[in-house]
């Protein structure tokens, strides 16, 4: 539930209510206790936390100027000190013992219950809502939640969550043109606060507001030096766009033709003025995302890999089924697709390229912060995944959230982070697209396999050969200009050797071949020329994975190819290796 609801539980006489927010927006959300609950219910209004001691401070908002002014209150009784339970334990009970009415936050109350007093603060809680609730007391008790912390389990049934949602685009822009102003003393054009959005989009209101005041600082910083840096004569201390700009001006002696390039100047200084602010708003946000483990890249830097077309295909059109045509037309939106096979066959290079393919920036999860923070860490990080949409969400290694418990053969965290996973893209309707990888099938619950969850599944398996002198020509193009053209520098031949050894070798083990050929020639100081003895000193010097770990690898392919389709199309081309019969003859037809 939203803070938004917060007068509705009120007003259906829920009297302990707990309110989840990040750290940066608490002043943010007493400030909108006050102004929700104040009011309504014409009652004053109190904080205390582990740092106040034995006081209750008194809350007020200041409409006029927007700001929670906290100020001395009064103390409760002495207590035993000795450990933050006690402490709590004392506030709480003083709460209840209160003869007088009031709104009572208690902020990171649940972080007491961690210690030896836990089962004695959550009796007391427990009490404390059957009175305040059964009374119809109009005192009311917030639970005010800063540290990332939830309530227990026996209590989580019991209150009622609310949490804090993030702005919306609206919201947003808003925000933008109504504070940006305040740091630049200048008015904010409206396709700078339309790129703003966009670089702010999955933040929190108080996390746009410090990001802009970054942005500006480091605006300012970078325009001071360009106007130390200027060599320019004619108008002092400015700076021009191009130098045929500094000419006109150096040249010309009519003061109308000045103005004009003067003009033309502030226009430009205007532009790479916005797209700095733009772009270190976006490194705000990137540098935010990744402390909440989450990996935002705004543009992936790849472009192409070789082979894999049908999973080529259903990325056109997934990229089709997301125009507003579709939407037009009643298609739903894709969901995403599901990468299964051995490690090293291209699974996270082809995320990215789908990302780049789509025009979404890509959001890398870390799957091994979501086992250890579980399902509503799992709910937060979707929450603020889908506030940046359109975007590719990928989560690398997917089957280690669901490894089982060795002694009971169950883990209670991972059907929580399944269920809240299914549930999220059963009902997702934002433009979301998720690609998620696994080297396991059978490791994944049926649940998430089945039709519904996932538009595709595709088997990633070792490529075929027309796919490795792809990924060989892709690779080699990038030290050897000879591989661009359209003649390559190898035989067919020469290619016909290179392919047929190295069947079964991954994408990731063609790359490196390549990339240490090319190496070992720059180190000879030689041109870089790779040729087919090259590649083939390198192969033989390599011991695939296919080699190492044929059993596993075997069993991967087994269990997938009959429930995934394969990501590559059958290879018809000439360097494919010919059908044989039973008894290893070449056959005389393709049927």
């Amino acid at each position: 539930m939203n803070l938004q609801d917060l007068k509705i539980l009120i007003a259906a006489d829920e009297r302990v209510i707990s309110v989840v927010a990040p750290v940066r927006e608490r002043l943010t959300i007493l400030s909108l206790l006050h102004s929700y609950l104040v009011p309504q219910l014409k009652l004053p209004m109190y904080l205390w936390n582990l740092g106040q001691g034995q006081q209750f401070k008194s809350v007020n908002y200041n409409e006029h100027d927007e700001r929670v002014v906290i100020r001395e209150g009064f103390e409760f009784g002495e207590c035993d000190q000795s450990t933050p339970g006690q402490r709590a334990i004392a506030a709480l009970k003083f709460v209840r013992e209160l003869t007088h009415t009031g709104i009572f936050v208690l902020e990171n109350y649940e972080a007491c219950m961690r210690g030896i007093d836990g089962d004695e603060l959550k009796s007391l809680l427990i009490n404390t809502y059957s009175e305040l609730t059964a009374t119809e007391s109009e005192k009311v008790l917030i639970l005010l939640v800063t540290d990332e912390m939830e309530l227990p389990t026996t209590l989580s049934g019991l209150i009622k969550t609310l949490e804090l949602p993030l702005p919306t685009s609206d919201e947003i822009a808003e925000l933008i043109s109504a504070y940006l102003p305040t740091l630049t003393g200048e008015k904010v054009e409206p396709q700078e606060v339309a790129a703003l959005t966009t670089a702010a989009a999955g933040l929190t209101k108080e996390d746009i507001k410090a990001g802009l005041r970054l942005a500006i600082a480091n605006e300012r910083v970078l325009c001071t030096h360009r106007v130390k840096s200027d060599a320019y004569g004619g108008l002092r201390h400015r700076s021009f766009a191009s130098a045929s700009e500094a000419q006109i001006a150096a040249q010309t002696d009519s003061l109308q033709e000045t103005d004009i390039v003067r003009s033309r100047w502030s226009v430009d200084i205007a532009r790479s003025r916005s797209v700095e602010i733009a772009q270190s708003l976006l490194n705000y946000k990137i540098n935010r995302f990744a402390s909440f483990n989450l990996n935002f890249i705004p543009e992936p830097p790849v472009y192409d890999f070789g082979g894999l077309d049908n999973l080529r295909q259903f990325i056109q059109d997934a990229k089709r089924d997301f125009a507003p045509s579709a939407r037009a037309a009643n298609i739903p939106l894709p969901k995403g697709c599901l990468l299964v096979g051995p490690p090293g066959t291209g699974k996270t290079l082809a995320a990215n390229v789908s990302a780049r393919e789509l025009g979404f920036p890509l959001v890398s999860v870390d799957t091994g912060a979501v086992a250890t923070g579980g399902a509503t860490y799992l709910k937060r990080l979707l929450t603020r995944v889908e506030a940046c949409a359109p975007v590719l969400l990928y989560f690398d290694e997917l089957d280690k959230l669901f490894t089982v418990n060795t002694i009971s053969g169950e883990d209670s965290g991972s059907k929580q982070i399944l269920g809240t996973l299914l549930t999220w893209l059963q009902d997702k309707q934002s433009p979301v697209f998720v690609v998620a990888t696994l080297n396991r099938l059978d490791a994944l619950p049926p649940e998430l396999t089945r039709v519904g969850r996932f538009d595709e599944i595709f088997y990633v398996g070792f490529p075929t050969a027309i796919e490795r002198k792809q990924i060989v020509t892709l690779h080699a193009s990038r030290f050897d200009e000879r591989y661009h053209c359209p003649d390559s520098p190898l035989s067919e031949s020469q290619w016909r050797i290179l392919l047929g050894k190295t069947v079964n070798c991954t994408g990731a083990e063609l790359a490196r071949m390549v990339e240490k050929a090319a190496r070992k020639l720059f180190h000879q100081s030689l041109p870089i020329q790779i040729g087919l003895q090259e590649l083939l000193a390198e192969r033989e010097a390599m011991v695939s994975l296919y080699v190492r770990d044929t059993d596993r690898i075997l069993a991967i392919e087994n269990r997938a190819k009959y429930v995934a389709q394969p990501a590559a199309k059958e290879d018809t081309s000439i360097y494919a290796p010919p059908i044989t019969t039973f008894w290893g003859e070449k056959s005389s037809t393709l049927g």
